[in-house]
């Protein structure tokens, strides 16, 4: 079985093929660079950049495997841009006319879910950790096809957080590695951040999160900093903003390892590339399941994988 995987749901075109279960090549196109300018994504230029990166990639992807050699062509359907996914939507289609091969249309969300089982195996029932530029979710999985959300945030996703918290820093886009960064190089210079202080919020819901709340405390501190005519410490406030989202992410999760009792948990999404929440999420369970670096961003790898799981299975997702 060969499966060609489409990814386009954002801002990174990817094209990957997964061949008897294995992920022979993934080739990612990012547009960070073009949209760093902007401090964020422009829908309308990321759907054009995907009409020009999505070709180029499939010529690289020629080189490794003849097209009339893939059975099954998965492409993302749901959630992201709407421009974007149209994009990945109409040249996964025009794929399938010219090769005659069924289309699988693949949730972006259980893709990112299923990236870990790329080169691991899930065992169920499953708690995964999604966290990304779009999305911060506590997922329960009693199997493949029973993944239930039982919590979220009800505003910022954690990427988006990142995102904001530097720009106001005054820092590059994207915000997540570069926090992360200084986050380890001040690590080396024992830096103490203790006079930054920001407290965890509250909700309602037992594993929902307000990621809002620790970015507006964030931005009203630098907001005071910046008023007073004072330096604002800008490696301290990432440093504290780092531990406390960290932690907050953490903390929750791990009431629901105490309800739950899974056999496994599953890290995802593109801040599960941050290497201070990998290190903690591998604390908290024996079978802590994270996946490789090159599968955390938007992927065509997980979109082949999260397909060849629904063949399997002859399921949707």
């Amino acid at each position: 079985m060969v499966i060609l995987g489409i990814e386009t749901s954002h801002d990174d075109s990817s094209l990957a093929i997964l061949k008897e279960g294995k992920i022979i090549k993934n080739i990612i196109f990012s547009q960070i660079n073009i949209h760093a300018k902007y401090g964020g994504t422009i829908p309308e230029i990321a759907s054009r950049e995907h009409v020009n990166n999505i070709a180029l990639i499939l010529e690289e992807i020629k080189k490794e495997i003849d097209l009339s050699e893939i059975d099954m062509i998965a492409y993302t359907k749901e959630p992201g841009l709407i421009g974007s996914l149209q994009i990945g939507f109409l040249f996964a289609n025009a794929l399938s006319t010219i090769l005659n091969k069924p289309l699988i249309p693949v949730n972006h969300l259980n893709g990112h879910f299923f990236s870990g089982a790329i080169d691991q195996e899930i065992s169920y029932p499953s708690l995964g950790l999604l966290v990304s530029g779009g999305h911060t979710q506590i997922l329960y999985a009693n199997s493949p096809f029973d993944i239930k959300v039982i919590g979220e945030t009800l505003d910022d996703a954690v990427g988006e957080a990142y995102d904001k918290v530097a720009r106001k820093l005054h820092l590059s886009f994207p915000g997540g590695p570069i926090i992360d960064k200084i986050y380890f190089d001040n690590l080396k210079n024992n830096i103490n951040a203790d006079e930054i202080k920001i407290s965890i919020p509250k909700t309602e819901g037992k594993y929902d999160f307000s990621l809002s709340g620790i970015k507006t405390q964030v931005i009203n501190l630098i907001n005071t900093y910046e008023n007073k005519k004072q330096k604002v410490p800008t490696e301290k406030i990432a440093i504290k903003f780092q531990e406390i989202v960290i932690k907050y992410l953490i903390e929750k999760f791990k009431l629901a390892i105490e309800e739950f009792n899974p056999n496994s948990i599953v890290l995802a999404g593109g801040v599960s590339a941050n290497k201070y929440l990998r290190e903690k999420f591998k604390l908290i369970h024996k079978n802590a399941i994270i996946p490789k670096m090159e599968y955390c961003t938007d992927n065509g790898a997980m979109i082949a994988k999260a397909s060849e799981i629904m063949l399997k299975n002859k399921k949707t997702l």
